[in-house]
């Protein structure tokens, strides 16, 4: 999938020391709870064997667009799976500009919540899922991906953000962060 961009060649700034003191932000908020950071940590490493993410290599040539993500975790400790989960945000303003204001938005894939009820009561059978991960499973195009970054260091402050970049789609970003409500009926 293409991000699609509002212009053809969008002039992003440089956000790099945004996502750094956003990075330095989460570290303070992680290192006050150890178990979360312990957390947040294994979701990195489970993108990296995924292929979800790949870290970049500082002798790899700079593109000529790119964008750092800041991240943050959002822990619901009700939750029976995921109880901790990594957030980056698409709609964090450099220079007055987020990601998010230089694509163009998707179609909104929720349905009304009347229509849904109502086809619970007219039908004998309704299916309803969650996909594990399913923007995940979303591959974005190589000349887009320079525009997913975001910088991480396993919580050693001492040392340099590594960059890391996805590979698939993120949720956040705004022509995939429409929830999508599918249901079935027979």
């Amino acid at each position: 999938m293409a991000i699609p961009w509002k212009e053809e060649d969008p002039k992003l700034p440089d956000n790099y020391g945004m996502a750094l003191r956003r990075l330095c932000n989460t570290e303070k908020r992680l290192l006050k709870s150890p178990e979360i950071a312990e957390a947040y940590s294994k979701n990195i490493i489970q993108y990296l064997e995924k292929g979800y993410i790949r870290k970049i290599d500082p002798a790899e040539e700079k593109p000529s667009r790119k964008w750092y993500l800041p991240h943050f975790p959002v822990v619901r400790p009700d939750r029976a799976t995921t109880k901790t989960r990594i957030v980056f945000d698409a709609s964090a303003k450099c220079n007055g500009i987020s990601l998010n204001d230089v694509i163009h938005q998707g179609p909104k894939l929720q349905r009304d919540l009347n229509d849904v009820l109502l086809r619970f009561r007219r039908r004998p059978v309704a299916l309803i899922c969650d996909i594990a991960e399913m923007y995940l499973r979303i591959e974005v195009a190589p000349e887009d991906r320079s525009c997913q970054r975001f910088l991480w260091r396993s919580m050693d402050q001492q040392k340099e953000p590594e960059e890391f970049q996805f590979n698939r789609a993120v949720f956040g970003v705004v022509p995939i962060s429409c929830p999508v409500c599918l249901s079935i009926s027979y």
